[in-house]
Protein backbone atom coordinates (compact mmCIF):
# COMPACT_ATOMS: atom_id res chain seq x y z
CA UNK A 1 0.00 0.00 0.00
CA UNK A 2 1.38 3.71 -0.59
CA UNK A 3 -0.39 6.11 2.19
CA UNK A 4 -0.51 9.74 0.64
CA UNK A 5 -1.83 12.34 3.50
CA UNK A 6 -3.29 15.63 2.02
CA UNK A 7 -5.24 18.26 4.11
CA UNK A 8 -9.00 17.78 4.13
CA UNK A 9 -9.91 20.95 6.37
CA UNK A 10 -7.66 23.79 6.73
CA UNK A 11 -8.73 24.91 10.51
CA UNK A 12 -6.56 25.99 14.00
CA UNK A 13 -8.73 24.25 16.10
CA UNK A 14 -6.88 24.49 20.10
CA UNK A 15 -7.81 21.04 20.04
CA UNK A 16 -9.84 19.20 16.98
CA UNK A 17 -11.30 15.79 18.25
CA UNK A 18 -14.26 13.11 17.88
CA UNK A 19 -14.80 13.31 13.90
CA UNK A 20 -17.90 11.42 13.28
CA UNK A 21 -19.64 10.48 9.60
CA UNK A 22 -22.93 11.83 9.48
CA UNK A 23 -24.71 9.93 6.47
CA UNK A 24 -27.95 11.97 6.46
CA UNK A 25 -26.36 15.65 5.81
CA UNK A 26 -23.23 13.86 4.15
CA UNK A 27 -21.03 15.80 6.75
CA UNK A 28 -18.35 14.78 9.39
CA UNK A 29 -19.04 16.07 12.93
CA UNK A 30 -16.27 16.82 15.07
CA UNK A 31 -15.08 19.61 18.26
CA UNK A 32 -13.15 21.81 19.45
CA UNK A 33 -12.20 20.24 22.99
CA UNK A 34 -10.64 23.72 24.48
CA UNK A 35 -13.39 26.76 22.55
CA UNK A 36 -16.40 24.23 23.17
CA UNK A 37 -17.26 24.36 19.13
CA UNK A 38 -19.27 21.84 17.27
CA UNK A 39 -18.64 21.74 13.80
CA UNK A 40 -20.04 20.15 10.94
CA UNK A 41 -18.19 20.10 7.79
CA UNK A 42 -19.78 19.16 4.60
CA UNK A 43 -17.51 15.80 2.99
CA UNK A 44 -17.80 17.50 -0.94
CA UNK A 45 -18.05 21.38 -0.43
CA UNK A 46 -15.92 21.62 2.64
CA UNK A 47 -18.63 24.38 3.96
CA UNK A 48 -17.95 24.10 7.68
CA UNK A 49 -20.83 25.23 10.16
CA UNK A 50 -20.22 25.90 14.37
CA UNK A 51 -22.31 25.64 17.45
CA UNK A 52 -20.47 27.59 20.36
CA UNK A 53 -21.43 25.99 24.14
CA UNK A 54 -20.02 27.59 26.85
CA UNK A 55 -18.40 24.73 28.42
CA UNK A 56 -15.91 22.33 27.02
CA UNK A 57 -17.04 19.89 24.73
CA UNK A 58 -14.83 16.69 24.54
CA UNK A 59 -17.07 14.99 21.50
CA UNK A 60 -20.56 15.09 20.30
CA UNK A 61 -22.44 12.54 18.09
CA UNK A 62 -25.95 12.64 16.26
CA UNK A 63 -29.21 11.97 17.91
CA UNK A 64 -32.02 9.47 15.82
CA UNK A 65 -34.35 12.36 16.16
CA UNK A 66 -32.01 15.13 15.20
CA UNK A 67 -29.26 17.57 16.43
CA UNK A 68 -26.76 16.19 18.57
CA UNK A 69 -25.86 14.85 22.02
CA UNK A 70 -22.33 15.98 23.40
CA UNK A 71 -19.93 15.21 26.68
CA UNK A 72 -19.16 18.50 28.08
CA UNK A 73 -17.53 19.88 31.58
CA UNK A 74 -20.26 18.43 33.21
CA UNK A 75 -21.33 15.97 32.07
CA UNK A 76 -23.76 15.40 28.86
CA UNK A 77 -25.94 17.61 26.88
CA UNK A 78 -28.48 17.70 24.06
CA UNK A 79 -28.75 20.30 21.35
CA UNK A 80 -30.70 21.22 18.23
CA UNK A 81 -29.23 21.47 14.89
CA UNK A 82 -28.95 25.84 16.24
CA UNK A 83 -27.74 24.76 19.55
CA UNK A 84 -30.70 25.26 21.77
CA UNK A 85 -30.04 23.30 25.10
CA UNK A 86 -33.03 20.39 25.16
CA UNK A 87 -31.72 17.93 27.44
CA UNK A 88 -28.98 18.06 30.19
CA UNK A 89 -27.02 15.85 32.97
CA UNK A 90 -24.79 17.41 35.04
CA UNK A 91 -23.06 14.22 36.57
CA UNK A 92 -19.73 15.43 37.38
CA UNK A 93 -17.58 17.44 40.05
CA UNK A 94 -15.88 20.35 39.60
CA UNK A 95 -12.60 19.57 38.28
CA UNK A 96 -13.47 16.87 36.45
CA UNK A 97 -14.83 17.03 32.49
CA UNK A 98 -15.95 14.74 30.04
CA UNK A 99 -13.27 13.62 26.82
CA UNK A 100 -13.82 11.40 24.21
CA UNK A 101 -16.82 9.58 23.86
CA UNK A 102 -18.67 7.15 20.95
CA UNK A 103 -22.32 5.57 20.57
CA UNK A 104 -22.49 2.10 21.39
CA UNK A 105 -24.11 -1.00 18.51
CA UNK A 106 -27.14 -0.46 21.05
CA UNK A 107 -27.37 3.27 20.32
CA UNK A 108 -26.14 4.13 24.03
CA UNK A 109 -23.38 6.95 24.42
CA UNK A 110 -20.07 6.42 26.08
CA UNK A 111 -17.76 9.11 27.26
CA UNK A 112 -14.68 8.94 29.61
CA UNK A 113 -14.08 11.69 32.17
CA UNK A 114 -11.16 13.12 34.00
CA UNK A 115 -9.71 15.29 35.86
CA UNK A 116 -8.54 18.70 34.17
CA UNK A 117 -5.19 18.25 35.31
CA UNK A 118 -5.50 14.49 34.31
CA UNK A 119 -4.95 13.62 38.20
CA UNK A 120 -4.22 9.63 38.14
CA UNK A 121 -7.49 7.61 38.98
CA UNK A 122 -9.71 10.49 39.33
CA UNK A 123 -11.49 9.62 35.83
CA UNK A 124 -14.32 7.16 34.62
CA UNK A 125 -15.75 5.46 31.61
CA UNK A 126 -19.47 6.67 31.52
CA UNK A 127 -22.37 5.38 29.43
CA UNK A 128 -25.67 7.58 28.94
CA UNK A 129 -28.84 5.59 27.84
CA UNK A 130 -31.72 6.20 25.33
CA UNK A 131 -33.45 7.90 29.11
CA UNK A 132 -30.54 9.97 29.38
CA UNK A 133 -29.91 8.17 32.85
CA UNK A 134 -25.88 8.25 33.32
CA UNK A 135 -24.33 5.31 34.90
CA UNK A 136 -20.26 5.33 35.79
CA UNK A 137 -19.39 2.01 34.89
CA UNK A 138 -15.62 2.33 35.78
CA UNK A 139 -14.28 4.33 38.06
CA UNK A 140 -10.48 4.74 38.94
CA UNK A 141 -8.99 5.43 35.04
CA UNK A 142 -6.89 8.56 34.65
CA UNK A 143 -7.53 9.62 31.47
CA UNK A 144 -9.72 7.19 29.05
CA UNK A 145 -9.81 8.75 25.44
CA UNK A 146 -10.09 7.06 21.97
CA UNK A 147 -13.53 4.40 22.31
CA UNK A 148 -14.59 1.84 19.84
CA UNK A 149 -16.27 -1.80 19.19
CA UNK A 150 -14.96 -4.73 16.99
CA UNK A 151 -17.33 -5.27 14.41
CA UNK A 152 -19.67 -8.20 16.25
CA UNK A 153 -19.72 -5.76 18.98
CA UNK A 154 -17.68 -8.14 21.49
CA UNK A 155 -14.85 -6.40 22.02
CA UNK A 156 -14.78 -2.73 23.47
CA UNK A 157 -11.26 -0.83 23.15
CA UNK A 158 -10.63 2.16 25.68
CA UNK A 159 -7.21 4.01 25.25
CA UNK A 160 -5.75 5.31 28.95
CA UNK A 161 -3.51 7.97 27.44
CA UNK A 162 -1.48 8.30 30.24
CA UNK A 163 -0.45 4.98 30.68
CA UNK A 164 0.36 4.97 27.00
CA UNK A 165 -2.18 1.26 26.39
CA UNK A 166 -5.35 0.30 24.61
CA UNK A 167 -7.44 -1.76 27.17
CA UNK A 168 -9.85 -4.42 25.75
CA UNK A 169 -12.86 -5.07 27.45
CA UNK A 170 -15.40 -8.72 26.26
CA UNK A 171 -18.59 -6.88 25.41
CA UNK A 172 -22.53 -7.63 25.42
CA UNK A 173 -23.77 -5.44 22.36
CA UNK A 174 -27.10 -6.62 23.50
CA UNK A 175 -27.22 -5.24 27.07
CA UNK A 176 -24.13 -3.05 26.71
CA UNK A 177 -22.20 -4.25 29.19
CA UNK A 178 -18.49 -5.29 29.81
CA UNK A 179 -16.57 -7.30 31.46
CA UNK A 180 -14.70 -5.86 34.65
CA UNK A 181 -11.49 -6.85 33.75
CA UNK A 182 -9.39 -5.36 30.53
CA UNK A 183 -6.56 -6.90 28.48
CA UNK A 184 -3.63 -4.67 28.07
CA UNK A 185 -3.74 -4.72 24.37
CA UNK A 186 -0.82 -3.14 23.86
CA UNK A 187 2.71 -3.94 24.43
CA UNK A 188 4.88 -1.17 26.30
CA UNK A 189 6.80 0.93 24.14
CA UNK A 190 4.72 0.70 21.38
CA UNK A 191 3.81 4.35 21.57
CA UNK A 192 6.82 7.34 21.89
CA UNK A 193 4.19 9.82 22.18
CA UNK A 194 0.52 9.64 23.59
CA UNK A 195 -2.57 7.28 22.35
CA UNK A 196 -5.42 9.51 21.78
CA UNK A 197 -8.77 8.97 19.17
CA UNK A 198 -9.31 5.69 17.43
CA UNK A 199 -11.08 4.18 14.71
CA UNK A 200 -12.00 0.35 14.21
CA UNK A 201 -12.27 -0.49 10.86
CA UNK A 202 -14.30 -3.42 9.20
CA UNK A 203 -11.92 -5.81 9.19
CA UNK A 204 -11.58 -5.54 13.15
CA UNK A 205 -7.57 -3.56 13.29
CA UNK A 206 -7.79 -0.44 15.27
CA UNK A 207 -6.48 3.01 13.65
CA UNK A 208 -4.84 5.22 16.69
CA UNK A 209 -4.03 8.94 16.70
CA UNK A 210 -0.67 9.48 18.55
CA UNK A 211 -0.42 12.95 20.10
CA UNK A 212 2.79 14.18 20.25
CA UNK A 213 4.03 11.41 18.17
CA UNK A 214 3.25 12.80 14.49
CA UNK A 215 1.92 9.64 13.77
CA UNK A 216 -1.18 7.32 12.71
CA UNK A 217 -0.51 3.33 13.85
CA UNK A 218 -2.80 0.33 12.70
CA UNK A 219 -3.09 -2.16 14.98
CA UNK A 220 -4.18 -5.73 14.82
CA UNK A 221 -7.43 -7.36 17.49
CA UNK A 222 -4.40 -8.86 19.03
CA UNK A 223 -2.16 -5.76 19.33
CA UNK A 224 0.54 -6.22 16.78
CA UNK A 225 1.43 -2.82 15.25
CA UNK A 226 1.22 -3.71 11.50
CA UNK A 227 1.73 0.15 10.37
CA UNK A 228 2.52 3.63 11.19
CA UNK A 229 1.45 6.56 9.12
CA UNK A 230 3.52 9.96 9.26
CA UNK A 231 1.05 13.28 10.19
CA UNK A 232 2.78 16.65 9.55
CA UNK A 233 1.62 18.25 12.42
CA UNK A 234 2.94 17.02 16.19
CA UNK A 235 -0.43 16.43 17.83
CA UNK A 236 -2.77 14.11 15.88
CA UNK A 237 -5.59 13.44 17.98
CA UNK A 238 -8.34 11.06 16.74
CA UNK A 239 -9.62 9.56 13.30
CA UNK A 240 -12.79 8.12 11.59
CA UNK A 241 -13.60 6.80 8.34
CA UNK A 242 -16.03 8.81 6.74
CA UNK A 243 -17.68 9.42 3.47
CA UNK A 244 -20.42 7.46 1.46
CA UNK A 245 -18.73 4.01 1.53
CA UNK A 246 -16.70 4.58 4.40
CA UNK A 247 -13.13 4.49 2.96
CA UNK A 248 -12.05 7.96 3.18
CA UNK A 249 -9.53 8.11 6.55
CA UNK A 250 -10.01 11.90 8.54
CA UNK A 251 -7.42 12.69 11.53
CA UNK A 252 -7.66 15.49 13.61
CA UNK A 253 -5.18 17.53 15.38
CA UNK A 254 -4.39 20.09 17.89
CA UNK A 255 -3.18 23.58 17.68
CA UNK A 256 -2.57 23.93 21.38
CA UNK A 257 0.75 25.69 22.64
CA UNK A 258 2.39 25.32 18.83
CA UNK A 259 3.08 28.28 16.93
CA UNK A 260 1.92 28.43 12.72
CA UNK A 261 5.62 29.41 12.27
CA UNK A 262 7.03 26.02 13.50
CA UNK A 263 3.78 23.92 12.62
CA UNK A 264 1.50 25.79 10.44
CA UNK A 265 -0.49 22.55 9.77
CA UNK A 266 -1.30 22.47 13.07
CA UNK A 267 -5.13 22.22 14.08
CA UNK A 268 -6.24 20.68 10.19
CA UNK A 269 -7.80 17.64 9.28
CA UNK A 270 -5.40 15.48 7.52
CA UNK A 271 -7.24 12.61 4.66
CA UNK A 272 -5.35 9.47 4.07
CA UNK A 273 -5.30 7.87 1.17
CA UNK A 274 -4.11 4.12 0.30
CA UNK A 275 -5.08 2.55 3.62
CA UNK A 276 -6.73 -0.11 2.09
CA UNK A 277 -9.80 -0.30 4.16
CA UNK A 278 -12.91 1.19 4.92
CA UNK A 279 -14.89 1.84 8.47
CA UNK A 280 -17.66 0.70 10.11
CA UNK A 281 -20.93 2.12 10.81
CA UNK A 282 -20.90 4.26 13.67
CA UNK A 283 -24.64 4.60 14.95
CA UNK A 284 -26.40 7.44 16.12
CA UNK A 285 -27.39 7.68 19.92
CA UNK A 286 -30.95 7.14 20.48
CA UNK A 287 -31.57 9.28 23.25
Amino acid sequence: MQENVSVAVSARPECGEGPVWHAPSESVLWVDIVRGQVFHTHLETGETTSIDYPEMVGAAAPRVGGGVVAAVTSGFVGMDCDGNITKRVDCLPEGIRMNDAKVDPAGHYWAGSCAMDFAAGAGGLWMLDASWEPTLVLPGLTQPNGLGWSPDGTFFYLVETQDRTILRFDFDPLTSTLSPEPVVLTAPGTFSGYPDGLAVDARGHLWVAEFAGSALHEISPDGALLQSIAIPTAQPTSCAFVGPELDQLWVTSAAAGLSIETDPLAGSIFLVDGHGTSGQPVPNFEG
